[in-house]
């Protein structure tokens, strides 16, 4: 068995947030978790000291992993932003909404008339992962949805500029066995020198393999 990350402490977010609208409803996305949990499970075997940070899932997690769990996008940035700086490496799989609700409602809102919600922009995160550790080793991840392969790599290589990424994993969504909850997925492994490979069709245990191989080519063991 493979202890090549001892000594490392990795940290790996999950899972899809959840933005509510009322006390009883809200608005999430189809993340599952799973992509997440194979790199989690692929961490623990190579002796990773592992922190995982999960939001809604369809998983379940074993107990044997430390974990954090949370619900919305401003618990997730301010959970982030407080263990960021003690890890070496940081892979963000996790699917955080991009808006929230300028105001929850106090009470269940009513069906018999229309509904209008009005919504603001959330944080980057991924943008402030290297202004708080310019020395953890970011992976982040990239997903679209029916665009073409070169809009995926230009879509990979603006994360890096704009983040400072070592790894993004890019992949489109709209492809046979790649959405949201699939046990496969095809993806285009980006490095922040320019170089990218492409990986066809796998089991996401294969891919968290290959992630966490690419991540040791790229530090010293």
């Amino acid at each position: 068995m493979s202890k090549s990350l001892v000594g490392k402490k990795v940290l790996i977010n999950l899972g899809g947030t959840y933005e509510p609208i009322d006390p009883i409803r809200g608005i999430s996305n189809k993340s599952s978790g799973k992509m997440g949990l194979a790199l989690a499970k692929e961490a623990y075997i190579r002796g990773a000291d592992l922190t995982l940070v999960v939001a809604n899932v369809d998983i379940k997690i074993p107990s044997i992993f430390n974990q954090i769990h949370l619900e919305t996008t401003s618990e997730m940035i301010e959970c982030i932003k407080k263990l960021i700086p003690d890890y070496d490496i940081f892979i963000a799989t996790a699917a955080i909404s991009d808006f929230e609700p300028i105001e929850m409602e106090e009470t269940k809102i009513s069906s018999s008339h229309s509904l209008f919600l009005e919504f603001k922009p959330v944080e980057k995160i991924i943008r402030q992962i290297k202004k708080i550790n310019k020395d953890v080793y970011l992976v982040g991840f990239k997903a679209k949805y029916n665009i073409s392969e070169k809009e995926l790599i230009d879509d990979a290589k603006s994360q890096i500029e704009m983040a400072g990424s070592n790894l993004v994993v890019a992949n489109d969504l709209a492809h046979t066995g790649c959405g949201f909850g699939s046990e496969t997925n095809e993806i285009i492994l980006f490095k922040n020198n320019g170089q990218f490979r492409k990986v066809p069709l796998s089991s996401k245990n294969v891919l968290a393999s290959l992630i966490f191989d690419e991540i040791e080519k790229d530090l010293e063991f």
